[in-house]
This record gives structure tokens, sequence and C-alpha cells, in this order.
């Protein structure tokens, strides 16, 4: 979707600075679930000041993010480079808040290899078209972040409770497309369904992820009108715990990012 004006996500970006070593951006309201910031826009923050104070032109290849505590308003990334290499590039990142330390982030930069494989068994699913969907309707309980998103689940109408399945598989785009890096805006989107496991929900209670596992398939993400189909499916949930793997697919069918999460259950 495109637009003269800065994007929400774009927005955001541009509160970052960096300044004696670190990186400040504000996270707005906006981008809130609840009483902390939607874990994507926290990993794409913690990103975005990554690659403000350690420049490279090799593209992202694997994030590791774990969800300490809540994090929102004006935020601080402070960064420190793990290891340089000839091929590599490893940078934690730590993003802060008025409320204390919140997203812990290791990413690894590196580009293709030239290798004798070339295997690709991460199938999209059949999806309809999302123009053939009905998009998530607005409600009082939802939260303020995934209106930043266009969703158009691929069973039904909204997202289902009480199915005998932990899986969604949900066509999304930004409402305002957004001009920042593409790795920064995947980071943004990729974690924006509920987790899988509220799917099997016979009552409702709190969630929290803990951590998310980020594996780009490419260096060079791209797709066709904005829309990426999302994946999430859960295989086990128990103990107050479950651990849920994800997909991306651009709309052409190829595979994008992989992934997977573990999720905190308060039902």
């Amino acid at each position: 979707m495109t637009s003269n004006s800065p994007s929400a996500l774009d927005t955001l970006l541009a509160t970052l600075r960096t300044e004696e070593g670190v990186a400040i951006a504000h996270i707005d309201d906006g981008w809130m679930q609840g009483r902390t910031a939607y874990g994507g826009i926290s990993s794409a923050v913690a990103l975005a000041g990554a690659m403000a104070l350690h420049p490279t032109e090799t593209p992202l290849r694997y994030a590791q993010i774990s969800f300490v505590g809540p994090v929102g308003g004006d935020c601080t990334v402070n960064t420190r480079v793990l290891r340089r290499s000839k091929s590599s590039l490893f940078v934690d990142a730590g993003v802060s808040s008025d409320q204390g330390f919140g997203t812990a982030a290791v990413f690894a930069f590196s580009g293709d290899r030239q290798s004798h494989l070339d295997h690709n068994r991460l199938t999209m699913p059949d999806a309809p078209a999302p123009e053939t969907l009905e998009p998530v309707p607005d409600h009082k309980v939802r939260p303020s972040f995934t209106r930043h998103f266009d969703m158009r689940p691929t069973t039904g109408p909204r997202f289902d409770w009480k199915s005998d399945v932990g899986d969604y598989l949900t066509w999304v785009r930004f409402v305002e497309e957004p001009a920042c890096h593409p790795a920064v805006a995947l980071l943004a989107m990729g974690d924006a369904l509920p987790p899988a496991a509220m799917a099997l929900f016979t009552q409702f209670g709190p969630i929290s992820s803990m951590n998310w596992t980020v594996n780009m398939l490419t260096g060079t993400p791209e797709t066709d009108d904005g829309w990426w189909l999302l994946s999430a499916k859960t295989g086990y949930a128990r103990g107050g715990f479950s651990v849920q793997d994800m997909m991306i697919w651009n709309r052409a069918g190829e595979p994008v990012v992989s992934g997977s999460q573990g999720i905190a259950i308060y039902a």
C-alpha cells in the first residue's frame, strides 16, 4: 500500500538517533500491547539501533531475541560487537526504557556463500489470495499495535478459539507500507500473529512471548503488493508453556523467514 506520508513504522524509526555510543528511540502508545511494546517492534528497534551503530552492507542472516521485561516510551539501545570476520558480523543489542531492561538480541550478519547444495522443502501451503479474504475486524480488546497491520486469516474472518489445531495461517501487510530497511520491516511484522496456542484456548488468559529465533532465508526479502503469508504452529502446550514454529513466505510463494518461539501461558 502506498502513501505520500511516512508510515507509522518510518515515523517511529525517524526518532532513532545515535549519541555517545548508544542509540535512542521512542516507541509510542500505538505500538503497545498492554504494559509493554509489541515484541516485533522492540526487536525492530534493537536491529535498527545495531545497524545505525555498526553499519554494514552484509545482510541480516539470524536473530536470537529474548523478551526479558516490559519496554516502551523513550528507549535506549546498547550494543557491542561480539565478533567481526571477513564473512560475518555478530552484534549484541539490548533495549532498555524507564521500566528497566526489556529486550535482549543477538544479530548475525552474513552473506550467501557458494555451495553445491540447493534444497528447499519449505513449500508454501495452499492459501486463498488475500484479496478474497476478510480482514480481522476491529474490536475493543484488539491490541493497539495490530492496527498497523492489514491481517487476512485464511481460516475465516477472525482468529478462532476452541480449535483442535494450534495453527494460524494469515496474510499480513502494513496498513502504511514502510520505506525502511526490509529486514527491520520484517522483524516489525514477523511476530504479528497471536501465539498459535491461543487457537486451542477454551477460556481466555494472558500470554507472553519469551523468546524468538529468526532465520533470514534471503538477504534481499521482497514481495508483491506488500503481502506476506505468516504461519504459526504449536505442537506442544503444557504446564503454562508452549513452543511454536513460524514461517513467512512472500507473495510468489518463496520462503523468506523461518523461526521458532517459546510462549508463557497464564490460562
